[in-house]
C-alpha cells in the first residue's frame, strides 16, 4: 500500500505461520496507488499435510541478566534463598497467570512431559528452563493461518461443500477450515484445529493487522510474544500506517488495552507481575478466601483502596513475603491511574479466580479450620496475641545440620599460639512456607578451617507448623516464634581480644526472661553490640544441663586480659569465657533433637511454662 503517514514502506515482523492471501494485499499495490485496506473478516486455517505436522516450541527470546535476576524475586520471595522451591500447586497457578491452561489440553501436554512433578517440588532453575524452552508454548509446523479476501472465501467455501465428507484434495490429507474470528464457519473431513497457543495467537494478530484496539489481558500477552522481534517505536508506527489506510476511528492507542503492546519490550518484562500473580492466586485458595474476602481484611481503614504497603502488610499476614522490588512492580502494574493505590476492581483483575469446588475444603484443612491471626497494626509491640493451643500442639522442633558459613574471625595476628576461628552459620531467619531456620549463636572451626572441613556438626534450629499450608504457609508461625523463640533482649560483653592487629569481641547474650536461655554466643570484630536479631533464645523448659563441654581454644601467648574459647553443647555452639576455667554456670542443651512443642511446653498457658507431667528443666 502507499503510505499516508511514512516515507517508507514500514513493515513488520509476525510468527512465520501467519499469511496473507495476494487478493487481499499484493505487496506490489504499495508503489502505485493510495489503497484502503480491506477489513479481516474471514481467516483460513490451513494444514497442507496432517502427516506432516510436527509439534515444536514456539520460539522466544533468552531472559536478559537483568530479568532474570528480577525473576528469581518473584519466585524467591522476600528471603532470596537460592535453595528456594515451589510446589506443583504453586507452579500451575504461576502458569495459569502466564496464560497456559494448565485444566486444559496445553496442560495436560506440559504435565506429561514431567511424571514426577506431583510428588516434589520446582527449583527456580526448573522453572526458568519451561518458561525459556517453551514447554507449554507449541505450535504445529506445517500449519497455517491466512487472511483472505471475501471472494476468495465464498469460492473455499463452495469446495468445501462439493466435497462435503471427503478429502479435499482426493488422495491427500489436506484439511482447511474457515473462521470468522473465533467462529468456525466451515471445515474439510478430517479437520482438527491446532492447540489453544497457536490458534489464539493467530487470532490476536489478525485482529491487531485489522488495526482492532480492544484486547483481554491474555490476547495482549500473545500479541507481545508475537511480536517481541520487532522494535516499540516499529510496532506503533505499522499500527497506525495500517489504521490510516482504514475508515476507522483514530483513537489513541496510548490510551486502550492494546497500549502496552507499544511500551513493553517482550513478554519477559510481565513475568515477574504474572508470577507474583500467580502465587498470590494459589495462597488465597490455599486460604479458602476469594480476592473480595482477602482484600476486606486487608483494607483496615476501609476505604476501599490498598497502598502498596497495605499489600506488604497483608501478604505476610497471609504467609507471603514479597521482595520489595517485586511489589512496587505488581502495584504498578495494577495502579492504572498512578494515584499509588489500587482497588478491589484492579486486585481481583490480577487475582480472581472461579470457585472450582475445592475452596471450602482448603478453608477447612488450612491450620486445622483455625482462624488467621490478627492483621499485623502500627501498635503491634503493644499487643499480646493469644495463639490457640491447637497451633502450638502442631509446631515441630528439629536440629538440622548447617552446611554454609560465613567467617566472622580467625586469630591470627593475635598473638596467640593457638590457632582458631569463629563462624556464623548461614541459616536464613526468614519464612519459607510453613517452616523457618533459626540460628541459636555461633560456631568454632578447627582452626582457621570452615567447620565443614571436620567431621563435627553444627547444628541450628528448623521450626515446622505442621498445621500450615506449603503453598499458604503458616500465619501463626511468626507469633509462634516471637513469644517462645524471641531475640535477646540485649548483649553484655563477655571478653575481648585487643592486642595485635585482629581484635574480637565476645558477647553473651542476655535472654528477654528468666523461661528463655541462650544456648550459643555471638563474637564480632567490633566493639558494638551485635544485632538482636542475630540469633534466638529458646524456652528453659527445651534444655537441660550440658554434658558436652569442651575448651576449643584459648589466648595463651599473647599479652592482656586472658580468654578462652569452649564448645557449649551438643548442637556444638560456641561459649566465650573470661579466663581460661570452665565456665562457672553450666552452658545448656536441648533436651531432644527432635520434638513437638506439647511435649515440653504447656501449650494451654498464657505464659511460657514447661509442660506438667513433663520434663523438668534445670533450675539453673
Amino acid at each position: 500500500m502507499k503510505n499516508y503517514l511514512f516515507s517508507k514502506a514500514i513493515g513488520l515482523e509476525f510468527p512465520d505461520y501467519l499469511l496473507v492471501s495476494r487478493n487481499y494485499y499484493e505487496k506490489q499495490w504499495a508503489s502505485k496507488t493510495h489503497r484502503r485496506l480491506k477489513n479481516v473478516i474471514v481467516t483460513m486455517d490451513f494444514t497442507p499435510s496432517k502427516a506432516a505436522l510436527q509439534e515444536v516450541a514456539a520460539v522466544g527470546k533468552p531472559f536478559t541478566v537483568d530479568q532474570e535476576k528480577t525473576l528469581k524475586r518473584a519466585f524467591l520471595g522476600a528471603d532470596g534463598d537460592s535453595s528456594g522451591t515451589i510446589s506443583v500447586t504453586e507452579l500451575k497457578e504461576v502458569l495459569r497467570a502466564v496464560d497456559v491452561d494448565v485444566d486444559g489440553e496445553d496442560g495436560d501436554r506440559f504435565f506429561e512431559q514431567m511424571p514426577d512433578v506431583q510428588n516434589r517440588v520446582i527449583t527456580f532453575d526448573e522453572l526458568k528452563h519451561y518458561l525459556t524452552q517453551r514447554m507449554f508454548y507449541r505450535v504445529q509446523a506445517g500449519r497455517y493461518y491466512v487472511i483472505m479476501s471475501l471472494f476468495e472465501a465464498e469460492c473455499m467455501r463452495a469446495v468445501l461443500h462439493q466435497q462435503s465428507a471427503l478429502p479435499l484434495i482426493p488422495g491427500r490429507d489436506t484439511t482447511v477450515a474457515l473462521r470468522t474470528e473465533r467462529t468456525l464457519l466451515d471445515s474439510t473431513y478430517g479437520y482438527e484445529p491446532a492447540q489453544s497457543f497457536q490458534h489464539s495467537t493467530a487470532y490476536s494478530c489478525f485482529r491487531f493487522i485489522d488495526s482492532q484496539v480492544n484486547y483481554q489481558p491474555r490476547e495482549v500477552t500473545l500479541l507481545l510474544r508475537a511480536l517481541q522481534n520487532n522494535d516499540l517505536e516499529r510496532r506503533y508506527n505499522y499500527f497506525v500506517e495500517l489504521r490510516s489506510n482504514r475508515r476507522r476511528k483514530h483513537i489513541d492507542p496510548a490510551t486502550t488495552a492494546l497500549s502496552k503492546v507499544f511500551i513493553t519490550a517482550d513478554e519477559h518484562h510481565l513475568l515477574n507481575y504474572k508470577i507474583a500473580a500467580g502465587r498470590i492466586t494459589a495462597l488465597l485458595k490455599s486460604r479458602g478466601m476469594f480476592p473480595r474476602d482477602a482484600f476486606g481484611a486487608i483494607d483496615r481503614d476501609r476505604d476501599g483502596l490498598l497502598s502498596g504497603e497495605d499489600l506488604r502488610r497483608g501478604m505476610e499476614w497471609l504467609g507471603l513475603k514479597l521482595d520489595s522490588a517485586l511489589l512496587s512492580g505488581f502495584m504498578k502494574e495494577l495502579d492504572h491511574d498512578q494515584d499509588g493505590f489500587i482497588s478491589l476492581d484492579e486486585f481481583k483483575g490480577a487475582v480472581g479466580f472461579e470457585d472450582d469446588g475445592n475452596l471450602q475444603s482448603s478453608l477447612a484443612t488450612f491450620n486445622g479450620g483455625l482462624p488467621l491471626p490478627p492483621m499485623p497494626s502500627d501498635d503491634d509491640s503493644k499487643r499480646d496475641v493469644k495463639i490457640p493451643p491447637a497451633v502450638l500442639g502442631s509446631i515441630k522442633v528439629k536440629v538440622k545440620k548447617a552446611s554454609k558459613f560465613n567467617l566472622v574471625w580467625n586469630s591470627q595476628g593475635s598473638m596467640s599460639r593457638y590457632k582458631t576461628s569463629v563462624w556464623e552459620p548461614h541459616a536464613s531467619s526468614s519464612l519459607k512456607q510453613n517452616k523457618v531456620s533459626i540460628s541459636l549463636g555461633h560456631f568454632a572451626g578447627h582452626g582457621y578451617d570452615n567447620p565443614n572441613r571436620d567431621s563435627n556438626e553444627r547444628l541450628f534450629l528448623e521450626v515446622t507448623d505442621t498445621s500450615g499450608s506449603w503453598v499458604g504457609g503458616s500465619s501463626w508461625l511468626p507469633h509462634v516464634l516471637d513469644k517462645y523463640m524471641p531475640y535477646p533482649a540485649r548483649y553484655r560483653l563477655a571478653w575481648s581480644l585487643t592486642h595485635g592487629s585482629n581484635h574480637f569481641y565476645a558477647w553473651e547474650p542476655v535472654p528477654p526472661g528468666d523461661d528463655f536461655v541462650a544456648l550459643g554466643f555471638i563474637g564480632s570484630k567490633e566493639d558494638k553490640q551485635p544485632d538482636v536479631k542475630a540469633m534466638r533464645c529458646v524456652p528453659k523448659s527445651w534444655c537441660k544441663e550440658s554434658t558436652y563441654v569442651n575448651k576449643v581454644w584459648d589466648d595463651s601467648g599473647s599479652s592482656g586480659r586472658a580468654g578462652s574459647i569452649w564448645v557449649f553443647n551438643s548442637l556444638y555452639l560456641v561459649g566465650f569465657v573470661s579466663g581460661t576455667d570452665p565456665p562457672r554456670r553450666q552452658p545448656h542443651d536441648l533436651a531432644s533433637r527432635r520434638f513437638f512443642m506439647s511435649e515440653y511446653t504447656n501449650i494451654h498457658s498464657t505464659t511460657v511454662a514447661p509442660a506438667s507431667g513433663g520434663y523438668k528443666p534445670p533450675s539453673g
